[in-house]
């Protein structure tokens, strides 16, 4: 199969360059406008840094060959054999490129806005489950705003703790790290007053804040409206040890195939997501995080990732296939890509190193490695001289992710690690394998395992060695 990435961010360059690594055909096609990255309604005011700019074309440089975006499509537009290639939409916001070629006969995955739109506006999202899903799965309590200066007026007069959520990417999730009521609500003000510009251009809501929460996040992979896999993602979001930091994308996470019947896959995909999946054409993804109070075992709903793949569990899942080209290829034949028994494990190596006069990310910092690493090295922030070395590009703090998969947590763990041992970076920061496997504090990974092994949300299709999972040799 030859491959065709359409991307603004970068992404999938690591999944488009293991797979030229595979032999296979790739072609990258970047958007560099960011008016054609956004979606409609923010095309008038948008505006990228021209420093952050410069930064973001540079990564990958030497690595993969990029096309404009445009060009890619036009070209796509005269392809008479379309079915030989595989087209990947790195996020569901890029529905405006799929819309160009969704009938010319690719394989691939096709966001719409629709997907985008469930996503972002996360209000949207907590109607549909209200509307859609059972009463197992219940919606928090939350506060809609469009204005920093209406959300404060509220958290002023709350005698509660809330969470902020954005209605859109640029914001950040907000998770006061004290209990005290009057101390977490100032917190939540100091971030809404240093960042209004984030919050107000599509709006924010406060959610509800439950203080003993598990969250778990299943996914269900579909083809052509044919399901083919579920999985379950149990993800640490904070940057630091115990999860009492500020909140990234994924600072790690263990990921593995789940049998379908499982009790947590039929409450997080009811026959609305079905009905949902055989309207699009191609791969769709969907996934939805459950809350768990572990006061009374209720379950809240947390957001939605429609029809698009998270990062890094994305990584976590690919680690699991024999190339990532079987992952591509299985769906295209509406097969599962998956093995029942692997489990993957991933963690994410950030790039803390700040230039002393701008105070900008430090770039060109040597990356190095052992052969050996190369499966499971997703370099994200890097770029190739003429001399065949590697250097960090200073587009991100998030270097690369390194995963790790076999039969057992324990040695998808430990192979992980070994792993991270081939990585050379100066000042590079991760979280420790001992934080990773640790039973003390309760939203660690294997207590999260536990928590939903012990109330039969799901059984284990693998073995455990160590004795971080219960009930298992």
């Amino acid at each position: 199969m030859k491959y065709i990435f359409i991307s603004f961010s970068g992404l999938s360059y690591p999944i488009a360059y293991k797979l030229q690594q595979e032999g296979h055909e790739v072609i990258v096609g970047r958007i560099e406008d960011i008016k054609q990255y956004v979606v409609e309604e923010e095309i008038p005011t948008a505006t990228e840094d021209e420093f952050i700019k410069h930064r973001r074309l540079h990564l990958f440089t030497g690595l993969l060959d990029f096309q404009p975006a445009e060009k890619v499509i036009e070209m796509m537009k005269k392809i008479k054999n379309p079915h030989e290639y595989f087209v990947f939409f790195e996020e569901n916001n890029l529905y405006r490129w799929a819309d160009k070629i969704r009938n010319l006969g690719f394989e691939g995955n096709f966001p719409t806005r629709e997907d985008y739109l469930l996503e972002i506006v996360r209000s949207n999202a907590k109607d549909f489950v209200a509307k859609h899903y059972s009463k197992q799965l219940h919606v928090p309590e939350i506060e809609k705003f469009s204005t920093v200066k209406d959300g404060i007026s509220f958290l002023e007069h709350t005698k509660n703790i809330w969470v902020l959520k954005p209605n859109k990417d640029g914001g950040k999730t907000f998770v006061p790290d004290v209990n005290d009521t009057q101390l977490a609500k100032k917190q939540l003000i100091e971030i809404l007053k240093n960042f209004p510009e984030k919050y107000e251009h599509f709006g924010f809501i406060l959610e509800k804040f439950i203080s003993s929460i598990i969250e778990l996040t299943p996914e269900k992979i579909y083809y052509d409206g044919v399901p083919l896999a579920t999985t379950l993602d149990i993800e640490n979001k904070a940057i630091g040890a115990g999860n009492l930091s500020v909140q990234t994308g994924c600072a790690e996470d263990l990921v593995f195939p789940t049998y379908m019947d499982d009790r947590i896959n039929k409450i997080a995909f009811p026959e609305i997501v079905d009905k949902l999946a055989r309207k699009h054409k191609g791969l769709f993804i969907w996934d939805a995080s459950i809350l768990i109070d572990k006061k009374d075992g209720k379950m809240y709903f947390g957001e939605f990732c429609s029809n698009r793949p998270g990062y890094n569990s994305f990584f976590t899942e690919l680690a699991q296939c024999t190339s990532i080209n079987h992952f591509f290829e299985s769906v295209a034949h509406k097969q599962s890509p998956f093995t029942l028994g692997t489990v993957g494990t991933s963690v994410r190596v950030f790039n803390f190193n700040r230039d002393e006069h701008t105070e900008q990310i430090s770039p060109n910092i040597t990356i190095d490695y052992k052969s050996e690493l190369e499966k499971d090295l997703w370099l994200w922030d890097v770029k190739k001289n003429e001399e065949g070395q590697l250097f960090s590009v200073g587009s991100s703090q998030s270097l690369a992710v390194i995963t790790g998969a076999n039969k057992s947590v324990d040695d998808a763990v430990n192979k992980m690690y070994k792993n991270l041992d081939g990585l050379s970076f100066v000042g590079a920061y991760y979280r420790s394998r001992d934080d990773f496997l640790s039973l003390d504090y309760p939203t660690s990974i294997p207590n999260r395992l536990n928590y939903g092994l012990d109330r039969g949300l799901y059984t284990l299709p693998f073995n455990v060695k160590l004795g971080t999972i219960k009930g298992l040799k």
